[in-house]
């Protein structure tokens, strides 16, 4: 066998990445081949969402929180910047810094009231390198590492981080465009189901939630969501929606700070499955998706 090196180590890393065929799956293989690999200690990646101009952590490995969710405006702090220049920025000596300056946010709790994030971070970290992920010449996400050491990340270290990115930013873009026409496939197909018969939606405005027949489906912003869509459907006849629109839609009271408006669609979107409702809402494209329906929705509106 030939003796073991960072080129030969990166090889078999994204050997293994382009192997899955899953987005978490790429992102927990990229995360656990860099630690146990490579030994680093605190790492993120963090995927871009060009619509709203922010990145958002996927998945992090070394730090006290998972940070899933987390935030960082393009342009704001040494990540932020990763996405607005396309290169790789390493930060060998941040001696001089007290904390770093990447401006993070979390959504609204359950009670809606917005919170502050506090970035997950090892204390008091020296050194700071951010990989862009470069897929058609953009950049859909960012590879992040730090330690508390100065000058910690080498030329072997870009390197390999920078075969990774390459090899994580192409794998996510393929798995995501199968997905979008696999939806989009299942969407045409459906359009020939039968209509099925009527079916009652309750929705209940004191909490948001929605019954369909007496029984119980979900509440709160994806209630919401659902009621906004059925009401459209009833007056205009449409049945596809785009996420600007439902984002901007003063019905939706969305939290300012940070929506989790995909969250929310997807979290809809299970419920209806998993209870085999006459509701389906299927993806059709990037931020967009259709609201499909087998039966008549007979929608009331109980006020309390």
């Amino acid at each position: 066998m030939p003796k073991s090196s960072p080129l030969l180590d990166a090889a078999v890393l994204v050997d293994e990445i382009a192997r899955q065929n899953e987005v978490g799956r790429i992102v927990d293989t990229v995360l656990d081949g860099l630690s146990e690999c490579f030994g680093y200690k605190n790492i993120r990646l963090l995927l871009y969402d060009v619509s709203r101009g922010v990145l958002i952590t996927r998945g992090s490995r070394g730090c006290e929180r998972t940070g899933t969710g987390l935030e960082v405006p393009v342009g704001d702090g040494l990540i932020g910047m990763v996405v607005s220049n396309g290169y790789l920025i390493n930060a060998a000596d941040m001696s001089d810094l007290t904390q770093p300056a990447d401006g993070t946010h979390l959504g609204s709790d359950r009670g809606g009231e917005q919170r502050a994030a506090v970035w997950p971070s090892l204390p008091g970290p020296m050194s700071q390198i951010g990989i862009p992920m470069i897929v058609h010449g953009k950049v859909t996400g960012v590879l992040v590492a730090e330690s508390q050491e100065r000058f910690a990340f080498s030329a072997d270290d870009q390197a390999v981080m920078t075969i990774v990115a390459c090899q994580a930013g192409a794998s996510l873009s393929l798995v995501e465009s199968r997905e979008d026409e696999v939806q989009d496939s299942d969407a045409r197909k459906s359009s020939d189901q039968p209509v099925g018969r009527d079916f009652r939606v309750s929705y209940h405005t004191l909490d948001d939630s929605i019954f369909i027949d007496n029984e119980y489906l979900i509440k709160g912003v994806a209630g919401r969501l659902l009621v906004f869509m059925l009401d459209v459907h009833q007056r205009e006849g449409r049945d596809e929606f785009t996420n600007r629109e439902l984002r901007l839609s003063a019905t939706m009271r969305m939290p300012k700070v940070k929506d989790n408006l995909d969250t929310r669609l997807l979290l809809l979107r299970r419920r209806l499955e998993d209870k085999g409702a006459p509701i389906r809402l299927v993806r059709i494209g990037r931020g967009r998706v259709r609201l499909q329906l087998y039966g008549v929705p007979l929608l009331d509106r109980v006020e309390v």
